[in-house]
């Protein structure tokens, strides 16, 4: 500055001072000018913009409440129509179940009990079958108007409805006789009628349908009028609480016609306040005006009157108006004239402080335009030493520190278009170095730490922990059944998973926690620290949730699930590797429970992972060794007494621990996919015994193998052709058992591949069967020969009601599919009578036999022969 000071002292500076300053003068009294011109046209734009501005704000006012009536209308509609279709739906698919127990026991008792006992067998096993927490019930009444099963008064059952029920009740069964007499023999029927416990008539819709070989209709029903009641409390709730518009002052208010009140001001009243008589401070009755505007207009209007804001002042306010005749009903929502005045005030304001700032800020710019003038040479001079300097500094050191030069603090633009082609070098090498160090510490895919540098993180987190006295905790993630991904969709598809997955770690743990992944479907995630240890649990539970969320891949949703391990510093390790292993041994203790999981490690974990190490171990070479035997279980014939077959049982006679129990290896054995070579030598050993037996003249009418879910894939219906071919065996004297949760796992190409083994020849069982969630109907599609029912309801079956309803349930079902049903696990004589009677003629158990070795099997056989 004393340069340019020293300049403008020389005879050559004066001069060009004096040139300078007419100059100025003249470029002032131009800006002077301009600025009063800018002035009054803004002032005029300004009159115009508000006039524009208010109209626009009160019509879009308008638009926006009538919007928002009519969405709730549209909404409270879809509400009441889906509530109707899902009640209707609901009745109709308790029917068809319904009709389907009595299609079964009708079936099952024809020709052995006298009609009227079949009648009444029907009847009482469809009163047992409440829903609605004991308040559903079904009916059942004959053509001719005699009630066979009224649950609520069975007083009523045997008699006549024109002796238990009005005129006007008794038009209802001339209706049901109408509908079940038309070709589809069922349908609904709607009507008004009694609710329990009150003296009022309630609309009901029941759904009946025609058993044919009695002429009996049956039907249930429920109370729509009720359940929409229910509805709109809920609805009517959560509308209240909505508020929207203007200072948030918007509200919907829901009256009856009748003026009864049941949301208004935010508050839910639920129809229990009339204010049909009320008015506004000039007197008129607003809801009796609002009404009839609803009514009269059925695409609503608008209302203009004076109300109460949430304040307790009255002022002005327009509201839309929307009738709903189905509920009875009329919608509104209004807004407050003074508050729109208020805002346009303010916007006018706004924009007046605007003008007058800009205005200051002309007269600013024009009184150091002059100066600007002068010292712009100057100022250039100083800003290309400055753009030197910054360049001579940042190329020094750039690389090391990734110093990119600041364009918002150069001068000119030559000098910016230069220092975006540096900073875009300096990026280049920076991200060379960058991604060889990110390459090193994290994992290609995921982009998440690696396993070296997780340890290293949990060894931080093990000192960071030390120093402060606190605890920390390592979760061990193991994606469950993985490798049927890769297997099914391919590797790709696996790749995007884990992609997913990482991405949902990340976004459901705590800042300051790191996710981690060790490598295949192994994630670890490591805390920072805990308040306790609830708080690792916690954290655990919202994984598991995370993670059981669908993914869309390639166009398919899969469902994945995960088990998790947890252990704690300083409790369960003191060093990074022996908390892994330990969080290892939890999570394999979760998958054990079912996946799915998560499990805290306790010291017995590591004692049992050694043992199913060992026996992993030992069972790779049990085949091998010849230590694995085939034990048969007969089944028998429990009418004629004769043998039926026998079910192939696995047991492992190890040199050093005798026999191992299949609850032991049988486990590790699948959680290995062990179970797949040794379910494939189950089979072959199958097949070698039934040609032996044969050989030996020996006939056995059937052998049951159970198959592993593991198994199920294309390839066991060409496995099992080349054995059927290379053991000379016939396909009828071969039986296998599938469990009912391998059909929920791919029904499609479950349904296939038994379809292709049915084929063959050979039957198939559903084993355990009562313990899954197979639906009917998609069992009705699956080509199966026999039902096995477990164990577990045989077991009490002469004292548990549960265990009785479900056994005769299923042998009911099984005869109306025509299959063969076999019981497991009869164990005295009065289960087999009882099963016998119940219409079940197959079983097996230590009533007949324990499982035995081949040739106590072949005694037996020869012995009951």
């Amino acid at each position: 500055m004393k340069g340019s000071l020293r300049f403008f002292n020389t005879p050559f500076g004066s001069s060009v001072l004096s040139s300078l300053l007419p100059i100025g003068i003249v470029i002032l009294f131009a800006l002077l000018l301009i600025g009063y011109i800018w002035t009054d046209s803004e002032y005029k734009h300004m009159q115009e913009d508000k006039e524009q501005y208010s109209a626009d704000f009160v019509q879009n006012q308008k638009e926006i409440l009538q919007s928002e009536v009519v969405r709730i209308k549209k909404y409270l509609l879809r509400q009441k129509k889906q509530a109707e279709d899902n009640l209707e739906k609901t009745l109709k698919d308790r029917i068809q179940d319904a009709h389907a127990v009595a299609e079964a026991i009708h079936k099952t008792y024809l020709g052995k009990l006298p009609e009227q006992e079949i009648k009444r067998l029907i009847a009482d096993t469809l009163r047992n079958m409440r829903f609605n927490e004991g308040s559903g019930y079904y009916f059942m009444t004959s053509l001719e108007g005699i009630e066979y099963l009224y649950p609520p008064n069975p007083d009523f059952e045997g008699r006549s409805i024109t002796e238990i029920f009005p005129p006007k009740m008794q038009q209802l069964q001339l209706e049901m006789v109408e509908v079940v007499s038309s070709a589809e023999k069922e349908g609904f029927v709607y009507y008004d009628w009694y609710k329990p416990g009150e003296n009022k008539l309630l609309k009901k819709h029941s759904f009946v349908k025609l058993f044919e070989p009695y002429g009996l209709i049956i039907g249930t029903g429920d109370y729509l009028e009720n359940f929409e009641e229910t509805l709109k409390d809920k609805i009517f709730r959560d509308i209240a609480e909505a508020s929207f518009g203007l200072n948030n002052e918007g509200y919907f208010f829901i009256n009856s016609y009748q003026g009864d009140l049941y949301v208004t001001n935010g508050e839910f009243f639920g129809g229990e306040k009339n204010i049909w008589d009320v008015t506004d401070a000039k007197g008129i009755k607003v809801v009796q005006e609002n009404a009839r505007l609803a009514q009269e207009y059925p695409e609503g209007a608008f209302s203009t009157y004076t109300w109460k804001k949430n304040n307790g002042k009255e002022a002005e306010k327009i509201s839309f108006i929307i009738g709903m005749d189905e509920w009875q009903i009329f919608i509104g929502a209004g807004t407050y004239l003074d508050t729109m005045e208020e805002i346009i005030q303010q916007r006018e304001k706004q924009y007046q402080e605007s003008m007058l700032n800009r205005s200051i800020t002309t007269i600013m710019i024009m009184l150091f335009a002059l100066g600007i003038v002068v010292l712009t040479l100057y100022a250039i001079a100083l800003r290309l030493s400055h753009n030197l300097q910054l360049f001579q500094h940042n190329l020094e050191s750039s690389v090391d520190s990734w110093t990119k030069l600041d364009t918002a603090n150069l001068h000119f633009n030559e000098f910016k278009h230069l220092a975006r082609s540096v900073n875009s070098m300096i990026d280049g090498l920076n991200r060379q170095a960058e991604e060889l160090r990110h390459r090193a510490s994290h994992d290609y895919l995921t982009s998440l730490p690696n396993r070296m540098h997780g340890s290293t993180q949990l060894d931080l987190m093990i000192s960071y922990t030390i120093k402060h006295q606190a605890t920390a905790a390592l979760l061990f993630i193991d994606l469950d059944h993985f490798k049927e991904i890769n297997d099914s969709l391919g590797h790709s598809a696996g790749d995007e998973l884990l992609r997913q997955v990482s991405d949902r770690l990340r976004e459901t743990v705590r800042e300051g926690d790191l996710v981690a992944r060790l490598g295949g479907d192994e994630f670890t995630v490591i805390t920072g620290m805990l308040q306790s240890r609830q708080d690792a649990e916690a954290m655990a539970k919202k994984l598991l949730s995370t993670l059981t969320q669908p993914y869309e891949i390639d166009g398919n949703e899969l469902s994945v699930t995960a088990s998790i391990g947890v252990s704690f510093f300083p409790e369960d390790g003191d060093t990074s590797e022996i908390l892994l292993r330990n969080a290892d041994s939890a999570m394999y203790e979760a998958k054990r429970g079912g996946r799915n999981n998560y499990r805290l490690y306790n010291p017995t974990m590591t004692e049992e992972i050694y043992e199913r190490f060992i026996i992993n171990e030992d069972l790779k070479d049990a085949i091998n060794k010849g230590q694995l035997e085939l034990y048969f279980q007969p089944q028998i014939g429990l009418r004629s007494n004769e043998i039926l077959g026998a079910e192939v049982l696995l047991r492992w006679n190890h040199p050093e621990r005798g026999i191992i129990s299949p609850n032991k290896f049988i486990p590790v054995a699948e959680s290995s996919g062990q179970i797949a070579q040794i379910g494939d030598w189950v089979l072959e050993e199958a097949c070698r015994k039934l040609k032996s037996w044969s050989e030996q003249g020996i006939s056995v009418p059937k052998i049951a193998v159970n198959i592993s879910n593991q198994q199920m894939n294309a390839e066991l219906v060409n496995r099992i052709k080349h054995l059927i071919s290379d053991y000379g065996c016939n396909p009828v004297n071969l039986e296998l058992e599938i469990t009912e949760s391998c059909l929920m796992e791919n029904p499609e190409q479950i349904a296939q591949e038994l379809s292709s083994l049915k084929a063959l020849g050979i039957s198939i069982a559903i084993d355990d069967f009562g313990t899954g969630y197979s639906s009917l109907s998609y069992l009705k599609q699956l080509p199966i020969n026999k039902l096995k029912i477990d164990r577990s309801f045989i077991s009490d079956l002469q004292s548990d009601e549960n265990d009785l309803a479900i056994t005769r349930a299923v042998i009911a079902m099984g005869q109306s599919m025509h299959l063969s049903v076999i019981a497991e696990g009869i164990e005295n004589q009065g289960q087999a009578e009882l099963l016998l009677k119940l219409g079940c003629f197959e079983g097996q158990g230590f009533l007949y036999s324990k499982p035995v070795t081949e040739q106590e099997f072949l005694n037996f056989l020869k012995k009951h022969e």
